[in-house]
C-alpha cells in the first residue's frame, strides 16, 4: 500500500526575507507601481508588514544586513547610491520589539555580524529581546566579507576568512556560557517580605579567558524564555559549512534548483551528524521568490512588467558585492564571456544551468537578478508555486522556504492571499495557530532550551548530566527516498594527493552508472584529507556498491595512496550516529 507523503509530511517553516532598505534582492523594483519600500524608515511600515506576514501565516522574518557599501561595481559605492542597492540601510534591530507588539506568532530574525561585537555586551542586547518578544527572536550569525565595512569599523584589512570564523566558534562558546549558564533558573526570586530579589549564590561568574575573548563575570540580565535565541547562519564556504552544522539550528540555502541543491542539503545534514548532533535537528531553508497571479498567464504578465522594472546597475552592483566580479563598462548586450577569469566562468557556468538556452548577457543576468538576486524563483498561479515548492521538499529535502520580496507590500500580500490558502489545502502549514503562542524554538523543535544534542547545551547547568543521558542511544534521520549511506575518509600522503583527487573524479563515473546510487560526491577536509558521502536507495544497493569497481579500485591502490587505511563507516536511515560513552 502506498503511504500518501503529504499526509505524513511535517508543517513547513515559513519566512520571509527582507532588509531595512530599499533595495534588497530585487535591483529596480522600487520603481514598479505600488511599492511601498521607500518608507522603511517609519515603524508604522513595519509594523504593518508584519501585520501582513502573520496573516500569511509566515513563521517568521528573518532581516538581512550589510555593514559597508556595495562598491566593487566600478570600483566605487556610485552605482549602489543611483539605484538604492542595499544603501542607505537601516538596523535590523531596531523595530523587532514593535513589530512583535504588533503580533502574536510571527518570529523575527536579525543578521547581526560577530566580527564587529563585543560577546558580553551582545548577549545582553539579545537577551533583552528575547525577553521583549517573549521568546520569538533568532539571530543569523554571520562574519561580515565586505572590505568596505573592515575599514570603516577600525581595521586597516578585512581578517581572513578562517580566522574570522576561529573567532566565531570562540565568539559563540562566550555567549554559551552567559545565556546558558551565568544565572540558574530560579536565581530571581521576587520575594517581597525578605527584600531578596536575586539569589547572588544562584548567579555564576563565567571565566572566560580565550585567544580572542576575555569575559570574567556573569550575564547582565536574568534569564529569558529562550536563553540562546533560535540560531540561523547561511554559511557558503566549507569552514562556513563546518560552523553552521556545528551551531546553526536552521541554514538558510540559495539554490536555483532542487537537485543541485540536493548535494549541498545532504553534507550539511552529514556534518551536523559528525558533530554529535541528530541531521534532521538542522532545519534547511531555500531562498525562494514567488511571483503569483490568478492564473499562469497573469503572472507572466506581471513578470513582463517586473522586467521592463529592472535596473542592469543597481543588480550588477549587487553582483559585484556577492561576487567581487566588476562588470562594468561591459556591453550590455553582449555575452559574458567578453570577459576572462575563473570566477566569471564558474558562475557562466551556474547560469548555464538556470537556462541552457539563453545567451547570458548582463542585461539578462539583471532581469534575472531582479526576481530574487542569485535564488530560486517560480512564477505561476497558486496550484503552479505550490507544485513547485513541493519539488523542492520532496527532491532537495529542504524543510522551509525563506521568501524573498519582488516589492513590499505587494509579495507578500499576494502570498497571504494566493498561496498561503493553497498551502493550507495541501496541509503545508497548520489551518490555524497554537492557542498558545509558542517560541521561536517551540515552532520548530516543541521546546524553549536548546536541544540535548546542540553544543550550546553543554554549557546549561547540569549539563554533564544531559550529556550522559544523551550517550544513550543512536540519533536517526528519518528521510525518503535515501535510505542508507556511506561516509568515507581518506587521508593522502604528501606525494600523492593530486593522485587521489585525481582518483576521486575518475570514480564519480562509475557511481553515476551504477543502479542503486543516489547520489555520490567526494569533498576535502583539510590539505590531505577528503571524504566520499554516498546516498541509496536500499541496503542492497549499498552492498553492491561496496562489492563494486569504486571499493575494488581503492584497495588496490590504497597502499601506495592513503597514509593510513579508509575509514568506511555505514549511515543507516541517514543516519545512525552513535555516541561513545561519556561523549
Amino acid at each position: 500500500m502506498l503511504i500518501d507523503q503529504r499526509a505524513t509530511r511535517p508543517h513547513i517553516f515559513l519566512s520571509a526575507f527582507d532588509m531595512h532598505c530599499v533595495v534588497h534582492q530585487n535591483p529596480g523594483m522600487w520603481r514598479y507601481p505600488g511599492d511601498q519600500t521607500h518608507n522603511y524608515k517609519d515603524i508604522e511600515y513595519w509594523i504593518e508588514l508584519a501585520r501582513v506576514l502573520e496573516q500569511g501565516g509566515f513563521d517568521a522574518l528573518f532581516i538581512a544586513d550589510v555593514l559597508g557599501f556595495y562598491d566593487v561595481y566600478g570600483g566605487n559605492r556610485d552605482a549602489a547610491l543611483r539605484t538604492a542597492a542595499q544603501a542607505p540601510v537601516g538596523d535590523p534591530l531596531m523595530t523587532i520589539a514593535a513589530m512583535s507588539a504588533a503580533t502574536t506568532h510571527l518570529s523575527f530574525g536579525a543578521t547581526v555580524s560577530l566580527t564587529y561585537e563585543l560577546p558580553y555586551k551582545f548577549a545582553k542586547t539579545m537577551t533583552t529581546l528575547d525577553h521583549l518578544t517573549k521568546g520569538r527572536v533568532a539571530w543569523n550569525i554571520v562574519t561580515s566579507y565586505q572590505q568596505s565595512a573592515a575599514v570603516n569599523l577600525g581595521l586597516d584589512t578585512q581578517i581572513a576568512h578562517d580566522e574570522r570564523y576561529n573567532m566565531a566558534d570562540e565568539f559563540m562558546e562566550v555567549c554559551y556560557k552567559l545565556w546558558e549558564g551565568s544565572w540558574e533558573d530560579d536565581a530571581v526570586r521576587r520575594d517581597v517580605e525578605t527584600g531578596l530579589y536575586t539569589d547572588p549564590s544562584k548567579v555564576h561568574d563565567i571565566r572566560h579567558a580565550g585567544k580572542y575573548y576575555k569575559v570574567p563575570g556573569a550575564h547582565l540580565c536574568e534569564p529569558s524564555p529562550q536563553r540562546t535565541p533560535f540560531l540561523f547562519q547561511a554559511g557558503a564556504s566549507a569552514r562556513g559549512r563546518k560552523f553552521a552544522a556545528r551551531h546553526a539550528e536552521a541554514v538558510f540555502l540559495i539554490g536555483t534548483n532542487p537537485k543541485d541543491t540536493r548535494t549541498v542539503v545532504d553534507q550539511y545534514r552529514m556534518l551536523a551528524a559528525e558533530q554529535g548532533r541528530d541531521p534532521r535537528s538542522l532545519k534547511i531553508i531555500i531562498m525562494l521568490t514567488p511571483i503569483v497571479a490568478e492564473t499562469d498567464a497573469a503572472a507572466q504578465e506581471k513578470l513582463a512588467l517586473i522586467k521592463s522594472r529592472a535596473q542592469v546597475d543597481a543588480a550588477l552592483a549587487l553582483w559585484g558585492g556577492w561576487t567581487g566580479i566588476d562588470l562594468s563598462g561591459a556591453d550590455p548586450d553582449k555575452p559574458l564571456d567578453q570577459f576572462q577569469g575563473d570566477g566569471i566562468r564558474a558562475f557562466s557556468d551556474m547560469l548555464t544551468r538556470v537556462d541552457s538556452e539563453l545567451v547570458w548577457t548582463p542585461r539578462r543576468l539583471a532581469e534575472w537578478l531582479c526576481v530574487g538576486g542569485m535564488s530560486a524563483s517560480c512564477v505561476g498561479s497558486p496550484r503552479t508555486i505550490v507544485d513547485h515548492l513541493e519539488e523542492w521538499l520532496d527532491v532537495a529535502d529542504v524543510d522551509g522556504f525563506n521568501i524573498a520580496r519582488v516589492t513590499n507590500y505587494g509579495t507578500f500580500e499576494d502570498f497571504r492571499d494566493l498561496i498561503t490558502p493553497e498551502l493550507r489545502r495541501r496541509g503545508l502549514i497548520p489551518e490555524d495557530r497554537p492557542a498558545r503562542p509558542q517560541t521561536a524554538r517551540e515552532r520548530v523543535y516543541g521546546q524553549s532550551r536548546l536541544r540535548d544534542d546542540h553544543p550550546g547545551a553543554a554549557f546549561k547547568v547540569g549539563a554533564a548530566q544531559a550529556s550522559a543521558r544523551r550517550s544513550a542511544g543512536p540519533v536517526t534521520l528519518r528521510t525518503s527516498p535515501r535510505n542508507v549511506g556511506l561516509l568515507v575518509t581518506l587521508k593522502a600522503k604528501p606525494e600523492t594527493k593530486e593522485q587521489l583527487e585525481t582518483w576521486l573524479h575518475d570514480m564519480q563515473q562509475f557511481a553515476e552508472d551504477e543502479a542503486g546510487t543516489i547520489t555520490w560526491y567526494a569533498f576535502q577536509i583539510d590539505d590531505l584529507t577528503y571524504g566520499i558521502y554516498d546516498t541509496f536507495l536500499s541496503h542492497e544497493g549499498r552492498e553492491d556498491h561496496i562489492h563494486g569497481q569504486i571499493v575494488k579500485s581503492l584497495r588496490t591502490l590504497q597502499h601506495d595512496m592513503l597514509e593510513s587505511p579508509p575509514d568506511i563507516r555505514p549511515l543507516d536511515l541517514l543516519s545512525v550516529k552513535s555516541f561513545a560513552p561519556g561523549h
